[in-house]
């Protein structure tokens, strides 16, 4: 160091005694003469318990100045731990004089020319060679220095680590094994301390594995004092290996053996872990884990399950899966490994306008073998190559795919992953949830065939902040604005434009672009604009709701239905194909009061001639017999029980008529054994059929079914209807 700071910093010293006398005065510096030395030792010994370094010392202790001068006032103490002792003043002391105060303790000042008071010197240090011996102490050893009067650093400073034996294992390594034979992690063998095994013996050792397993192989690597051991006269039964161990002779190093076995797992083996347990006449008896055996299989991981929105072809968050080898070699070359997400997720990419994907976006990074997805854009198949992978490491499959869920889709979503070996397993890769919830106001119940009917208000509340969208991006196509349909089913009509307005949150429609309108060209629809996203979940209301009803409408439970670019990216419905939007339980439909009156009637046989009550009137179809039944012309059957022609549906793309009676609805269909009457099946042990343009039905099914008799007189060839 440089002679100035040393003359200054001896200065600090001088004053550092004055401030004993006024503690209350205690300057900023004080602290800098605490820590004056750098101590450590050269070297960390590995001693045998009975440890004798009889004058020969093989690691020392340096204490060196670090800023100020030493002095021959600097006295310090250094003290062994228990169970070790000096065996005297070392021999080899530098730059100090030293004195032996108990079997542990050495008192040490510095002196000599090269060291007090030079001020040009900056590597002043003294050496202390520990010449001990071990007594009784084990583990790690630290000689501690303490300053007493002096500005010397005190501190504990590991020399030495003491284990009973002759030899310590280890395992370096631990492997992950499969069903076939393989190299299992390498086992180290080492000295406790040099000299515990005799140079140039040949002695006896056992290596035993569990039950389970059988020795393949086994191979050596001496270094340090044991540089070019062997195993020689080698003998393998099954679980256990017996050889010969020749250490060379002359070298006086600390020894290291590095053993590495090749097993095999037995049938029926468990998985778990694989011990190799270690004896001889020079080595200490010891047990090391080796291996993790494990059945063939896979570890999977998906790096994090995503929260994904339903119908947004745009919100494309994406899934990272590794697929690992359980062992080298679990996975079985020349096999297909496949992973396939449910028909409702599609791995998306470039979309053609015709709704075909192309390009998809997926990335094999860090992927032992690249993948190929299928047509359906739902499956990703990996080809197992017949070699091996390179230094017999576990083969890992990867991929990084953003994927889209079909519209109405929610939940969890999981992943099937099968094949070249793989049991199946099912893997959970995201969460699904709508963009809204769509909810009724109460339980409306709305009859049919009446017009003008007050129904519940609808909620839709956002499920997050920007669920519904302002505009669409459709890639090369441009963008579209967005909007969203609330559609009934069919048959039923809005009567009236009902209210849209925002009660929560920041979400903006245009309200003067509410109105009602054909969806799909079939079904009654009010549709609204978005003017600006939401920032917070937002919460619409659809109030003011008036409906008609025609007869057509089932009876039971009404549902609705909520779409639009807004909520569901069309690209969503082209990739999916599919047309309608997410269904919300809105009403009930029930039928009005009965207004039946009674009436008869008859037909015959190949009369075109019919009578109602007293009345003859004529038909366009004469009834027949055919397969012993009578068919009659459904509409006129209908006639005579009531059933007015404004009550008569006829669905010709359908093949199917719907009857209205009081409280019944009978739907018929052509070609099928049933009839629906209320929406219940009734079997039937024929079906209608279309003649002369007419639909044809045995009388008794369409009676029955609107609840009246039929009676057959045979002798006039007559049916009477009551």
């Amino acid at each position: 160091m440089k002679r100035g700071h040393k003359k200054w910093y001896k200065g600090v010293r001088q004053v550092s005694f004055v401030a004993l006398a006024a503690p209350l005065a205690v300057m900023p510096w004080m602290s800098i003469v605490e820590a004056n030395s750098n101590n450590y030792v050269d070297r960390i010994l590995h001693l045998s318990s009975n440890y004798h370094a009889d004058g020969n010392p093989a690691a020392s202790l340096y204490v060196g100045e670090k800023d100020i001068d030493f002095t021959t006032r600097d006295t310090f103490r250094v003290t062994l731990p228990p169970g070790v002792e000096w065996n005297r003043v070392p021999a080899g002391l530098e730059n100090a004089t030293a004195v032996l105060m108990t079997e542990s303790t050495l008192v040490v000042t510095p002196a000599g020319p090269n060291i007090v008071n030079n001020d040009g010197d900056q590597a002043d240090k003294i050496r202390i060679p520990l010449d001990i011996k071990v007594n009784g102490a084990t583990g790690e050893l630290k000689v501690k220095v303490e300053p007493m009067d002096s500005t010397i650093t005190s501190g504990e400073y590991t020399f030495a680590i003491v284990r009973t034996g002759k030899t310590i294992a280890v395992a370096d390594t631990v492997e992950a094994i499969g069903e076939t034979e393989a190299d299992t992690g390498i086992v180290r063998i080492e000295e406790a301390s040099p000299g515990q095994i005799t140079r140039g013996s040949s002695t006896p050792v056992t290596f035993r594995l569990p039950s389970q397993f059988e020795w393949r192989d086994i191979k050596l690597t001496g270094t340090g004092g044991f540089t070019g051991a062997t195993f020689t006269n080698i003998i393998k039964d099954g679980n256990t290996l017996r050889a010969t161990l020749n250490i060379p002779a002359g070298s006086k190093d600390r020894g290291f053996l590095y053993v590495k076995p090749r097993v095999k797992p037995k049938d029926g083996a468990v998985p778990g872990d694989v011990y190799v347990s270690i004896s001889g006449t020079e080595l200490s008896d010891a047990e090391v884990v080796v291996a993790k055996y494990q059945k063939w299989g896979a570890n999977i991981k998906v790096e994090q399950v995503n929260q994904i929105l339903s119908s947004k072809f745009d919100d494309k968050k994406v899934v990272k899966m590794t697929i690992e080898e359980t062992s080298p070699g679990a996975f079985i070359g020349g096999r297909e490994v496949e992973v396939e997400f449910p028909s409702t997720v599609k791995i998306v990419g470039t979309v053609t306008p015709s709704g075909n994907i192309v390009r998809h976006l997926i990335s094999y990074s860090g992927s032992d073998v690249r993948g190929v997805v299928n047509s359906d854009s739902n499956r990703i198949t990996f080809t197992i190559p017949s070699t091996s992978t390179p230094s017999g490491s576990k083969r890992k499959l990867v991929f990084e795919a953003a994927i889209a869920v079909k519209t109405g889709t929610l939940g969890d979503i999981e992943a099937t992953v099968e094949g070249a070996g793989i049991e199946k397993q099912k893997v959970l890769v995201a969460k699904v949830i709508p963009p809204v919830i769509p909810k009724a106001a109460g339980e409306g119940k709305l009859r049919i065939g009446l017009q003008g009917q007050e129904a519940p208000d609808i909620f839709l509340a956002e499920t997050m902040p920007g669920a519904i969208r302002k505009a669409i991006d459709m890639g090369p196509l441009g963008t579209e604005n967005g909007f969203v349909v609330v559609y009934l089913p069919k048959g039923v009509t809005y009567t009236t434009t009902p209210k849209v307005e925002v009660i929560e949150g920041d979400l903006k429609i245009d309200t003067a672009s509410v109105q009602i309108v054909k969806a799909e060209s079939i079904y009654d629809a009010i549709t609204f604009n978005v003017k600006a996203e939401s920032t917070k979940p937002s919460k619409i209301r659809i109030s003011g709701i008036k409906l008609g009803l025609d007869r057509s409408v089932p009876e039971g439970v009404m549902e609705a239905k909520v779409a639009g670019y807004a909520l569901s990216h069309p690209f969503n419905s082209k990739v999916f194909n599919v047309t309608t939007g997410s269904a919300f339980q809105y009403a009930s439909v029930i039928t009005p009061a009965p207004t039946d009156t009674k009436m008869s009637g008859s037909f015959t046989i190949g009369s075109t001639i019919y009578r109602i009550g007293d009345n003859e009137k004529v038909m366009d179809a004469a009834p027949y017999i055919k397969d012993d039944r009578t068919y009659l012309p459904v509409r006129y059957v209908a006639e005579v029980l009531g059933v007015g022609e404004k009550d008569i549906v006829w669905d010709k793309a359908a093949h199917t008529v719907t009857l209205f009676k009081g409280d019944k609805v009978v739907q018929i269909k052509v070609g099928e054994r049933k009839i629906m009457v209320n929406g219940t099946v009734v079997p039937t042990d024929v079906v209608a059929e279309i003649k002369n343009e007419r639909m044809m039905l045995p009388v008794y099914h369409v009676v029955q079914a609107l609840g009246a008799k039929a009676r057959w007189d045979a002798e006039s060839q007559t049916v009477f209807i009551e």
